[in-house]
């Protein structure tokens, strides 16, 4: 067993599997979302930002004003049939705001992680094409792309609710490999660019004082994308050659068409259940990786919240406890095996006001991607996400005895 650490900035993952595209779908959630199976599609934003959803802004009360900021810790541990491996990666997760615009409206900003990149391909013997010499490499890759995205809701009528949504996506995938070939070392640095807009819509409708449903639907869109390439031989340690490049144009990435459907229901006093359903079209991408391809991704999450009472007069009682199931079919397929992942998910919310209104949301997620089969692994990964999420009114006026 062997483990790899990382702390570069944007690095949040240890997964293999984000050599693949663009890098996994990022772990980040803004506050309670990451305990409820990463779902709530229906849930409204009158206590914490509920980024899913662009419609939730209009629930933001009147004069209020949110704040939230995360951390993300992962642990994974990789298994093949030969060794297991473990990898660990912690930084900032997301930094968030949102505030009424006035009875029937709000709006929010937000900087979350899009993507993930962390892996790392170490000891690699390959043969040299035409020879019986071999040559070892190591690979490995950090960055991802992240999400900046501005959300308004507005309530057309009573229970029935609007939003539209504006997403820059923008980031650096690097990629280094050193390869040695008898007393010839090279070394091959890559900085890969990516940026482009996206848009989305929303509404949510309640049924009535204990049913909501939401939807969500993204455009599909185009990142554009430049590289930057330094490399360097070495031959008995003296450097014998060097090449230096940049603004090299490479292929746009599709993203797909994204449709998502929630339920949330109260059955009982103090529980809130959600349940979504999402549908990505990367088949309509015609989109290809160098390993596998791209397929249609479909991802289900069921989550649970109770507390005691609305605003609780004992601190026992405004204190929130969440589980949650999420499955991710996978959107890539290699070798005709899609990598698929599922985890499940406990969380509190601890207040740190006298109501309740502002929280520490910790959560503990656990699960697997992947399955050990010809150039596959099994990765088994455990994430811990911390959000301090903060409440508070403008403009109420201070009174004086």
């Amino acid at each position: 067993m062997s483990t790899v650490a990382y702390s570069q900035t944007n690095n949040l993952t240890g997964s293999p599997y984000s050599l693949f595209g663009l890098g996994v779908q990022s772990n980040s959630n803004i506050g309670r979302n990451s305990a409820l199976g990463n779902g709530g599609l229906a849930l409204g934003s009158d206590r914490m930002i509920n980024n899913l959803n662009p419609a939730s802004f209009a629930t933001i009360p009147k004069s209020s004003f949110l704040f939230d900021i995360g951390f993300l810790g992962e642990l994974n541990t990789v298994s093949n049939n030969n060794r297991d491996e473990n990898r660990i990666a912690a930084n900032f997760s997301n930094l968030a705001l949102a505030f009424s615009v006035n009875d029937k409206s709000g709006m929010g900003i937000s900087i979350v992680p899009f993507t993930d990149v962390g892996y790392a391909l170490i000891g690699i013997e390959s043969n040299v094409e035409g020879s019986q010499d071999n040559f070892v490499s190591n690979i490995t890759g950090s960055g991802g792309l992240n999400d900046l995205r501005l959300n308004y809701g507005y309530q057309l009528y009573d229970g029935f609710r609007i939003g539209v949504r504006t997403s820059f996506l923008f980031g650096t995938i690097a990629e280094n490999e050193q390869v040695l070939i008898g007393d010839t070392f090279l070394n091959i640095d890559e900085d890969n660019f990516y940026n482009g807009f996206r848009f989305g819509v929303g509404f949510q409708y309640d049924i009535n004082n204990k049913y909501t449903i939401g939807f969500t639907t993204d455009l599909p869109t185009r990142l554009d994308g430049t590289k930057d390439r330094f490399i360097t031989k070495t031959l008995d340690a003296i450097l014998t050659e060097e090449v230096n490049e940049s603004g090299l144009d490479i292929n746009t990435f599709k993203l797909p068409m994204e449709i998502g459907l929630g339920i949330g229901a109260k059955p009982i006093s103090g529980l809130t259940v959600n349940m979504d359903y999402k549908r990505n079209l990367w088949g309509n991408t015609d989109q290809r990786d160098n390993i596998g391809q791209f397929t249609d991704q479909s991802i289900f999450s069921i989550g649970a919240q109770y507390r005691a009472r609305e605003i609780g007069l004992k601190y026992w009682q405004n204190i929130e406890f969440r589980a949650g199931f999420n499955y991710d079919s996978g959107y890539l397929k290699v070798n005709n095996q899609t990598i698929d992942n599922y985890s499940f998910s406990v969380g509190l919310g601890i207040p740190i006001s006298n109501r309740g209104s502002s929280m520490l949301n910790i959560s503990y997620n656990s699960g697997r991607r992947g399955v050990v089969e010809g150039i596959l692994v099994e990765e088994n990964f455990s994430l811990i996400n911390i959000n301090l999420s903060l409440k508070d009114i403008w403009f109420r006026k201070i009174k004086f005895n």
